[in-house]
């Protein structure tokens, strides 16, 4: 069988069924093997054939790897990013278009992974395409909040493999979650993601987003998923893939219904005309600039909730679904993007 000649495949292997049976918590998908074991052989094969890649890349390429890294910076830029594109999906279509724009008749890029060495894909254009067609219809979810103990957690896991470990398992064994209490994380359910070989935030999330290789696209599906609240990223050099980028997700312990009440702080340049909760208007009148309100759920109204949000000026109306909203602060921040914070999120 002939392997796939890829540089930055693995991100769209196993990583990401993996991922998505940890994030929702249940038994194996459909197209994963029942045996663990044969599921890792099978979708860690190209391995080899992707240092046989990188190998050939020329020594300029391996120069510029080596010059140094803000990794505090890259990490932070993650979680900016995969906030824009969870609360504009569609922002990312030009991205995608001009990414895209760079592939070749058979769907690689030249210079893609370095000077004068191609990064080659599974499945080519069809999949970039099929991806800018799910931003087309994808609604916006609610923002993420960076949580320092799950980065701290992220982190941990990209240190670990700077040797050219690959996979969701640390070296001493712990899990994804067993690494989250680790770090003083106990959430609800966790999830986690990760990219091999970006060097940039922007790398990471288009690498996520099109899930070239993977039928599941369960990078996909978490970085989309409304059951994450908090997030952190980590990222390193790995042997064998120059970088490793972790995001581990969580879900933030949910508040109890007797602590009803939602702050809304406004730091944006628009007014906050109006939230709603099944056409229900939640405002006591609109929220101006550097305002804020908090707000008393019903005595019958769930702690969980699907809102209906509308800023001033030009923005369209966003919905913002399958929330915990009690004990939860919803911030609008400089940019006029929204973010949902609870008091025990890390």
């Amino acid at each position: 069988m002939k392997l796939p000649r890829r540089y930055r495949s693995f991100a769209g292997l196993a990583v990401a069924v993996t991922a998505i049976a940890i994030a929702l918590g249940v038994g194996y998908p459909s197209d994963r093997p029942n045996n663990p074991s044969a599921f890792l052989s099978t979708y860690l094969s190209p391995i080899a054939a992707q240092a046989q890649t990188l190998a050939q890349s020329n020594q300029s390429s391996n120069q510029s790897a080596n010059q140094p890294v803000n990794w505090a910076t890259i990490e932070q830029n993650i979680i900016t990013e995969h906030n824009r594109i969870r609360q504009n999906p569609q922002s990312y279509i030009p991205i995608l278009e001009a990414y895209l724009a760079r592939m070749n008749a058979q769907g690689n890029i030249p210079n893609g992974c370095g000077q004068n060495c191609t990064l080659t894909t599974n499945e080519g254009k069809p999949a970039v395409e099929e991806a800018i067609r799910f931003l087309r219809n994808q609604p916006a979810v609610g923002a993420l909040t960076l949580s320092d103990n799950v980065a701290r957690a992220a982190k941990a896991h990209a240190q670990d493999q700077q040797g050219g470990e690959v996979g969701h398992t640390s070296s001493d064994g712990s899990s994804l979650s067993q690494r989250l209490t680790r770090f003083g994380v106990q959430p609800l359910s966790a999830g986690e993601n990760i990219d091999y070989g970006s060097t940039t935030a922007q790398g990471v999330i288009i690498s996520l987003i099109v899930d070239d290789g993977v039928p599941s696209r369960g990078h996909r599906t978490n970085l989309f998923s409304p059951n994450w609240t908090i997030a952190g990223a980590g990222c390193g050099s790995h042997a064998v893939y120059r970088t490793v980028c972790v995001i581990d997700y969580a879900k933030g312990s949910q508040a109890t219904a007797a602590n009803n009440r939602l702050s809304v702080i406004n730091n944006g340049t628009v007014d906050l005309l109006s939230i709603k909760i099944a056409e229900r208007e939640l405002l006591n009148g609109a929220v101006a600039r550097g305002q804020s309100q908090n707000v008393t759920l019903s005595a019958n109204q769930s702690c969980t909730a699907n809102l209906t949000i509308q800023l001033g000026g030009n923005y369209s109306r966003l919905n913002w679904n399958n929330l915990d909203l009690c004990g939860a602060t919803i911030t609008i921040d400089s940019r006029n993007q929204l973010s949902l914070r609870y008091p025990t999120s890390s």
